[in-house]
């Protein structure tokens, strides 16, 4: 094994307490589920709990990484398609998500998918429309992300603005359902600019 890569068995025992969690959190509050609980259901023992996480908290962390993991690389994907075609494969990705991100939200944590979501974007700019607040910034500043100065805070607050009606319209179309197609919801959001 080289340096840096986790042992499969390793990989397995996170993804096992990750399942877990996921599992408990549909029967009940995250607050409620406990290290003792989320071992015994996910079948691994405390001590292999305690080789990789501290709390349960750290474990929705380590879900929740992994999911703005991909969620980045599948917006990379398509970042040379047309504005709309992003927008539907947006709202494509986190439809697998639609009942974590209920979930998430009915046990007001909301905020620990929320802020690393934030994070991410200034590293995906194609995810907002063309002509939008973006083009005043320079790729290069964007892929660098500065720290601190006055050009970094006008970006955060865009970002900000922008990305929040974005998750608002996404986490309106998860508590119905997903019923709207992304192609068609990717159209009428296209359709407001």
């Amino acid at each position: 094994m080289k340096k840096g890569q986790s042992h499969p068995a390793s990989a397995l025992s996170q993804k096992l307490l990750a399942d877990g969690l996921l599992s408990l959190l549909e029967q009940k509050p995250f607050r409620e589920i406990t290290i003792k609980e989320l071992c015994a259901h996910s079948d691994i023992a405390r001590r292999t709990f305690y080789r990789h996480f501290s709390s349960v908290e750290d474990v929705m962390a380590y879900v929740v990484s992994h999911i703005i993991e991909n969620f980045k690389e599948h917006m990379l994907q398509v970042q040379k398609e047309a504005y709309p075609a992003i927008l539907a494969s947006y709202f494509s990705f986190w439809k697998d998500y639609a009942s974590l991100l209920e979930l998430l939200n009915k046990n007001n944590l909301a905020h620990l998918i929320f802020i690393p979501y934030m994070q991410s974007l200034p590293g995906l700019p194609w995810l907002f429309p063309p002509g939008s607040f973006l083009d005043s910034f320079p790729d290069s500043f964007l892929r660098e992300t500065p720290e601190g100065g006055e050009d970094m805070e006008v970006l955060n607050c865009r970002l900000s603005y922008h990305s929040g009606g974005l998750w608002s319209v996404l986490t309106y179309w998860c508590i119905n359902g997903c019923r709207q197609p992304a192609e068609k919801l990717a159209q009428t959001l296209c359709g407001m600019l």
